[in-house]
Formats: structure tokens, sequence, C-alpha cells
């Protein structure tokens, strides 16, 4: 009996301390912060006095709402350090700055974070580094704000000699036209651009969509950027418009870049697109083949009954 007694309380005091253990083990899960960043690389060549304004996309993952705050900094160097000029030789963290020291993005959608670069007329040839920071920012137990990770942008940056020319070009790699319905009876037109920076440095593009309808003389312009591409780098425009039931739709799509501020390019591309409510045509048809179905059986089914009166009288 007593040997019963001892086994028992032993496993009620090893339950207990197996409990307490589990109990001080249980530390309230850290928020999920999932974010990322895109590009996450930027290569800028420009030239002494150049201003560039830019973005970069960040993207939160997690279903809560995401605090970032920005800053720009060189990572071989601590802020308390960037004192004496020598220091700076190879940095430029003091030309770059973000427009919005803090960013909120709502669950799983995403926002821009604008970037500012201002090259000094006096700066010297030569390559230059820095990296643009988006650090989380999270609710602690006691509902303070705490870090909880960060996501840095390498920026590379080349300066050419004061006074080169630095060729700015564009081009248009893709354009497209596709049909959609936003129901039955509303079709639209979407236009798809993909322009190109062909040239040595980055390039301020822009431009229009046009649509114009027939039949009809209707005519909506959608405004195109202006976006400030890199070197090496696509981007694509997108924009849509309602259309007729039927008819045709031409879009005149320009492009404009900026190679100084008084020559601006202009690269035009016309496109047409027809807009026919097959799913309409279809219908109609189903509904017309089944009205003359019906109509025959009606009248095979009157022709029988007329067959089986002629029979009884006969009979």
């Amino acid at each position: 009996m007593r040997n019963r007694f001892t086994i028992v309380t032993t496993s009620l005091l090893m339950g207990i301390a197996a409990m307490a253990g589990s109990a001080r083990a249980q530390v309230p899960a850290e928020p999920v912060v999932d974010f990322v960043v895109s590009p996450s690389r930027l290569e800028i060549r420009a030239v002494p006095g150049d201003r560039l304004d830019f973005e970069v996309d960040v993207y939160n993952r997690s279903p809560n709402e995401l605090n970032l705050f920005t800053y720009v900094e060189d990572i071989a160097i601590p802020k308390s350090d960037l004192i004496a000029q020598d220091d700076l030789a190879f940095t430029a963290s003091r030309w770059i700055s973000f427009t919005e020291p803090e960013l909120a993005i709502p669950g799983e959608e995403d926002a821009p974070a604008q970037l500012q670069v201002l090259i000094p007329t006096d700066t010297p040839p030569g390559g230059y580094h820095a990296f643009a920071f988006l650090q989380s920012q999270a609710d602690d137990a006691n509902g303070a704000l705490m870090p909880s990770g960060r996501i840095g942008v390498t920026l590379l940056l080349e300066v050419a000699p004061a006074g080169y020319e630095l060729a700015r070009s564009a081009r248009v790699a893709d354009s497209s036209l596709t049909l959609g319905w936003k129901n039955w009876l509303r079709p639209v037109v979407n236009t798809t651009t993909t322009v190109a920076n062909v040239g040595e440095t980055h390039v301020t593009i822009g431009g229009l969509h046009t649509y114009r309808s027939w039949p009809g003389t209707s005519s909506v312009s959608t405004k195109l950027g202006p976006h400030v591409a890199l070197r090496g780098t696509q981007h694509v425009f997108e924009t849509s418009t309602a259309a007729p039931l039927f008819g045709k739709v031409s879009v005149t799509t320009e492009v404009v870049y900026q190679v100084a501020p008084d020559n601006l390019p202009v690269i035009m591309i016309q496109e047409d697109i027809w807009v026919v409510p097959w799913h309409l045509i279809g219908a109609f048809g189903v509904v017309i083949a089944m009205a003359w179905v019906a109509k025959h059986r009606r009248v095979r089914t009157e022709d029988i009954s007329d067959q089986d009166i002629s029979e009884q009288e006969i009979s």
C-alpha cells in the first residue's frame, strides 16, 4: 500500500513539474514579419549635378499591417564615423534619401518607397555605393515598437566626369491589345506597352494611350508615367477602357522620353482590335436552335395526334 502511495505521489509531482516547465517555455510568439523589396539592387550611372527620383516596391506578405522605417547608410562605416570627408570618399549614402521616413502597408498589399538621389556638382568621377534599408517595427509584449527585421537595397552609383554626355534612349520592346469582359454586355480593351531603356544612363519616360471607337467618334486618352527607368531596365505601362459592344477600337500609343530638357523624342504605335460579342451570338444561336427544335417537336406531336384521330374514325 505504501509503495502504491509513493508511486502515485511521485507521478503527480512529476506531472506538476512538467506542466510548470511547459508554462515557462511558452513565450508569446513574435509577430509574423514577412516582406520583400523589388528591385533589391539598383545600378545608377549619372553625371555630377544629376537628380534622380525612383522607387522600390515593398510587398507585405503577412496578413497584418506592416510598419517600416527607412534610412540610408554605408554598412562599412557607422553613421557616427561619417564625419571626415576622407571617410566619405567611396560612399554615396549622403546623396540618397527616402522621401518618407516611415511606411505603413496593409496586410498582403504592396506600396512604393520613394528614393531621391542628388549628386553634387563637384563630385569626382568614379564608383560609389550605399545601402537603403527598410526596417520593420512590431509590438512587443508591452505594446512598444521594436525592430524585428530589415531588408537592404544595394545602390551602386557610377559617376562620369563632369560635362560628359551620357546617351539617353528608349524603345518600345512590346505592345499588345487584349479584349476582356466585365460582364456579358461590358467589353473592355486592355493595352500593354513595355518600354526598355537602351541608353547609357537613366531616362524619364511617359506618354499617352489614346482610344478611338468605331462606329462613332468617341476618344479617350490615358496618361502614361512619368517613370524613371534605370539603365538596362524595362517598364510596363498598362491601361484599359470601355469598348462598344460591337465595332473596332483603335489605340494610338505615344511614348516620350527625355534626352534633354528641350529634346523629347516620341515613339508612336497604331494598333486595332475588333470587338465581336461571340458569346452573345452563340447564345442567340442556341435560343434559335431550341425554338426550332421545339416548333418541329410540336408539329410532329400534332401530326401524330391527327393520325390517331383518323385511325379511330376509320375503326
